[in-house]
């Protein structure tokens, strides 16, 4: 028999025995079976060509949704495709050694290494190895993909933007899917709270990711012709804001809302060139007088009983009411059982991972809403700082701020610094779309999930590369421009 008839028939008793499997699969309802053809288009893809996985992530994530099977619960497919690449990205710089030395020795990589390797320590003295130890790989498998992998991707500018477009159309899809089921709804608040069910587990979570991105669209909307090349890029970013920004309003997550204003906030202290010292001065200036009447305050937040509200004004004003909200009580209950954790293990903290195992012995009575839950279960610490100050001791969160900080700093040195700029317009609003996830995180923390993992680490590795590959100004370039202009 000849090679071709032999491969003709391998297809057809491969194909046969695929459609007898589809057969058994549909008659006995076990529908994960039609996930196999494509599972194994991807894999084959992958290893063909690497350099599109970023990409494919990113566009599946929004997309992915939870399954729990017996205690373990998995996003599919973007975990095992996050795991895979994690997988074939080690290999390759263990056995080709072609990464590139600039990625690895970046200041926000060695902030990386310093929260990674803190966390491997912590997890050894963990109450529960298998949490900690399951948690760190978890951050390996969102790091690895999404920032290691993507930064010599994003040496070609349009990667930047294909990496963009890639999470925020499916996003788009799901804001617009959303604001239609809600307006049938007559765009009531108890439904917003789960109208982004399955892809998104709660309003806060969905919330969070459209205030993630409502910045970095609106650079393309306002952009020069890098940025926006044409009339339909411009319609398209117009389209994708507007979408974005709605969907941000009738998340009724205040949370996302207040992040951001303070993005807001921190654009127009950069435009006006306020000076590092004078902000250092006014924040210490607001911390002595909280500190100095905080008595006072705490009595006029709790006068405040005005509830959530579909009103959107009583909704924001809401945020302070510290009585008879119970999103808002339940919070103050999860961060003051974080605190009393962290009073009785300062140094190493109980483990990464392990909070909600834990913080039900922690609960007081006088803090227990009618929300609250011994389970582990709406939520965590609520806190992407008090987590890891419960979790991994103090130090855990000196390293979360060390990794913040330096992002922010590397951003506005592109924005100041960069020769291009779109390269530097693009900083800056990079920095302002994760300014608005380091304000969400005082009231809640989703970097354990993939929702957020993946365009966190994705914008902190665009900062990165464009302050790796990009050019900036330099002192001669200035004597140059002087000389011109004389």
């Amino acid at each position: 028999m000849s090679k071709g008839k032999q491969n003709t028939l391998l297809i057809v008793l491969l194909c046969s025995m695929f459609f007898s499997g589809l057969m058994y699969s549909l008659l006995y309802e076990y529908y994960f079976y039609l996930l196999i053809p494509v599972i194994l288009f991807v894999v084959v893809l992958l290893f063909i060509n690497i350099k599109i996985a970023p990409f494919l992530i990113a566009f599946i994530t929004p997309l992915s949704v939870t399954y729990t099977i017996k205690e373990l619960a998995i996003s599919l497919p973007s975990e095992p495709l996050l795991i895979f690449i994690m997988l074939l990205f080690v290999w390759e710089v263990f056995f080709t050694n072609r990464y590139d030395k600039k990625v690895l020795k970046h200041p926000v990589s060695i902030a990386i290494y310093i929260s990674l390797a803190w966390t491997f320590v912590t997890s050894i003295f963990s109450v529960d190895y298998l949490v900690s130890f399951k948690y760190l790989l978890s951050q390996f498998w969102f790091i690895i993909p999404c920032y290691f992998v993507v930064i010599p991707l994003f040496r070609k500018f349009k990667n930047l933007k294909n990496f963009f477009l890639c999470y925020v159309i499916p996003l788009s899809v799901i804001a617009i899917v959303c604001i239609g089921l809600l307006s049938t709804e007559n765009f009531a608040l108890s439904y917003a709270h789960y109208v982004m069910q399955p892809f998104y587990n709660d309003h806060t979570a969905y919330g969070a990711v459209l205030a993630l991105f409502v910045p970095l669209s609106f650079v393309f909307v306002v952009g020069n012709k890098k940025l926006t090349p044409n009339i339909y890029w411009r319609i398209f970013s117009t389209i994708v804001f507007i979408v974005l920004v709605l969907g941000l309003i009738l998340s009724y997550s205040r949370a996302a809302w207040a992040s951001v204003l303070a993005a807001i906030g921190v654009f127009v202290v950069v435009k006006m060139k306020i000076k590092l010292k004078t902000i250092l001065i006014g924040i210490g200036v607001v911390g002595a007088f909280v500190l100095i009447f905080w008595s006072s305050i705490l009595g006029m937040l709790q006068q405040n009983n005005q509830d959530s509200s579909g009103n959107m004004v009583e909704h924001m004003t809401s945020i302070t009411n510290i009585s008879t909200d119970d999103s808002n009580v339940e919070r103050l209950n999860r961060w003051a059982c974080a605190l009393a954790m962290f009073e009785e293990r300062p140094i190493v903290g109980w483990g990464p991972g392990a909070y909600k195992f834990i913080y039900s012995g922690y609960q007081k009575s006088y803090n227990l809403t009618q929300i609250s839950t011994n389970a582990g279960i709406l939520g965590s610490t609520h806190s992407e700082y008090l987590k890891p100050l419960s979790e991994q001791g103090f130090f855990g969160t000196i390293a979360v701020l060390i990794l913040y900080l330096t992002t922010v700093c590397i951003g506005l040195k592109v924005y100041h610094k960069a020769e291009d700029k779109a390269v530097a317009d693009l900083a800056l609003f990079l920095v302002l779309s994760l300014v608005t996830y380091y304000v969400h995180g005082v009231f809640n923390n989703f970097l354990e999930t993939e929702k957020l993992a993946v365009p966190f680490w994705g914008l902190t590795a665009m900062i990165v590369a464009l302050d790796i590959y990009y050019p900036k100004k330099n002192k001669e370039n200035k004597l140059i421009d002087n000389k011109n202009k004389n």
